[in-house]
């Protein structure tokens, strides 16, 4: 094959201009050749080699797709949460592949990096949300988040779709397993039995939440039967005897301690099972015993570990607050893909040393590693959430907003920081420095989307109350009235910028076109009062004024009619 390939770009080279045309056609089939030898590999399956031939093309390549999804599949074989950066690049290249979405949202799912997950679902065009795949994997990540209610009409969607596939039925009534319905919970119960009886593909995951169930209703009696039936079927996976491990430490079984030996050695030097081993040790036994196991691998993973065994060190010296072994470990580490998760957590051990320039150095190198995917920084906030390092998480909620414009979630995470921020945090005169992000953000955002009413009220709002006449807010203010003059905020939005033109007439016209439970309402209530008192209501004035403190307002807000409640 190499010599066929090197004579095809010699004549490439003598015909006339085809030198740069057969150098591309042999790039090309150079990199088809690698891909299909990776694959070759991986079928044996020969990691190492199948990663050297996937880097081959990549360096040449970069958007070769078919590489990046082999690379996204090697890393899921072996655990890393490389796998979400790679399945996002596919969706990158391909973004109109539905498939591909589904699989970066699993990946995401499987890794626990669940912004990622809905991220990528929400990019789902309106014909592929008709799917059964689609509504299926939606319910599963909502599930996980905890939007429960969200879940049941996924899942309920998904089986109208497809009423004869079992798999949206199980997931309907796992879903409901979680409500207080007693006649809900008996009915999703029978239905995981029945498909445990009747299904030999499902049984084992039917199994898995009745066992579930059992436990969190502590019926350990029940939950024991039930594990020990799971561990023997023929198609039950390794994390079935970890669930079986639960019920024995949880019932403080006798077999507890032997059962979890006998799988520190069923899982030798297979990957896949030390990672979820790992994972469980590290919430049930503690990082201290998970790291002395891993510490006593074979000496072949001690010397060349894979990424997800670095993850796993890491991860048990950071729940230990070994800082120093963090830092010194971490040094000498690459992490490929996951660099910036690297340099992320070099950066916590060294800010947790009291390092803070170094720590910061450490950071804004984290920040470049991520900042050429989207994937990669919400990766990162998710660590700074962990964290709760919220200038970090700010900074790069901003990051994502300029970077990717589309990206709502990000602008409704950084909108409500903000706000919280403005909220909350006040110098010794009452004021806050967060009011002027937010008019930035919301300006910002009005310049992307200039038919968005709700923005446009936001920012005539604020620049009405810091008096950013630059930006024009009465306009703003008269242009959102026009366009909804029923929305209770657009009009009290309106009314208070009449009421700063001393036009207060007009604005007691506008704002009482209200109902009265609307005037009630403690972020419309103040500007009513204003414009009473200013008309000469002042004792109706003041119970409104009254409502609208108890409210919660902004600290510019709070100070307006604090001063008009004292006649100032």
């Amino acid at each position: 094959m190499r010599n066929i390939l090197l004579v095809v770009f010699v004549l490439g080279l003598l015909l006339p201009g085809g030198g740069y045309v057969g150098y591309r056609s042999y790039l090309s089939a150079r990199q088809a050749h690698l891909v299909k030898q990776a694959q070759n590999y991986l079928a044996k399956p020969d990691v190492k080699k199948a990663l050297m031939c996937l880097q081959g093309v990549l360096r040449s390549n970069p958007r070769n797709v078919k590489a990046c999804r082999l690379m996204a599949e090697l890393s899921e074989a072996e655990r890393s949460p490389g796998a979400v950066v790679w399945r996002s690049r596919v969706v990158e290249l391909d973004p109109r592949s539905l498939d591909d979405r589904l699989l970066l949202a699993q990946s995401a799912v499987m890794f626990r990096e669940y912004a990622v997950a809905t991220n990528a679902l929400a990019g789902v065009d309106a014909n592929g949300k008709k799917s059964c795949a689609y509504q299926n994997l939606a319910g599963e990540v909502a599930s996980t988040v905890g939007q429960l209610a969200q879940a049941e009409a996924d899942f309920i969607e998904a089986s109208r779709l497809e009423p004869t596939n079992p798999v949206p039925q199980l997931n309907l009534a796992t879903v409901r397993l979680h409500g207080t319905n007693a006649t809900a919970l008996a009915e999703a119960r029978a239905a995981l039995t029945h498909i445990s009886s009747s299904s030999s593909a499902l049984r084992c995951q039917a199994l898995r939440e009745l066992v579930m169930d059992s436990m969190r209703f502590h019926q350990t009696n029940e939950a024991m039967r039930l594990s020990s039936e799971l561990v023997q079927q023929t198609n039950s996976a390794f994390r079935d005897q970890l669930l079986r491990l639960d019920v024995l430490k949880v019932t403080q079984n006798a077999g507890f301690k032997p059962a979890l030996a006998a799988l520190e050695r069923e899982s030798g030097t297979n990957l896949g099972k030390i990672y979820e081993l790992s994972n469980w040790q590290m919430t049930r036994v503690g990082p201290a015993d998970t790291l002395a196991w891993l510490r006593g691998l074979p000496a072949s993973f001690q010397t060349n570990q894979p990424l997800a065994l670095l993850q796993l060190t890491a991860q048990c010296q950071t729940m230990q607050g070994d800082w120093r072994g963090v830092q010194s470990s971490l040094k000498q580490q690459n992490w490929a893909e996951l660099e910036f998760e690297r340099h992320a957590i070099l950066a916590l051990a060294l800010r947790e040393q009291d390092l803070t320039a170094a720590a910061k150095g450490e950071w804004d190198l984290a920040l470049k590693a991520a900042s050429s995917h989207k994937e990669s920084l919400y990766m990162l906030l998710r660590l700074a959430a962990e964290w709760k390092w919220q200038s970090e998480g700010e900074e790069l909620l901003w990051t994502i907003v300029n970077q990717y414009p589309a990206e709502k979630g990000a602008f409704v995470a950084l909108n409500q920081t903000l706000y919280y921020k403005a909220m909350h945090e006040t110098d010794s005169n009452g004021r806050n420095g967060a009011l002027r992000p937010l008019l930035m953000l919301y300006s910002q955002q009005l310049k992307r989307a200039p038919s968005d009413l709700g923005i446009k009220n936001n920012l005539a709002m604020i620049a009405l109350l810091l008096d950013a006449q630059e930006l024009n807010p009465h306009v703003l203010a008269r242009e959102v009235y026009a366009q909804g003059s029923t929305n209770a905020s657009f009009v009290s939005t309106y009314a208070f910028s009449l009421h700063l033109q001393k036009k207060d007439t007009d604005a007691l016209k506008v704002i009482e076109q209200l109902t009265p439970k609307e005037l009630q309402d403690p972020s419309v209530a103040g500007y009513y009062s204003l414009i009473l008192q200013a008309t000469g209501n002042k004792e109706k004035a003041r119970s409104y004024l009254n409502l609208a403190l108890k409210g919660q307002l902004l600290p510019e807000e709070r100070r307006l009619f604090e001063r008009a409640r004292a006649g100032t």
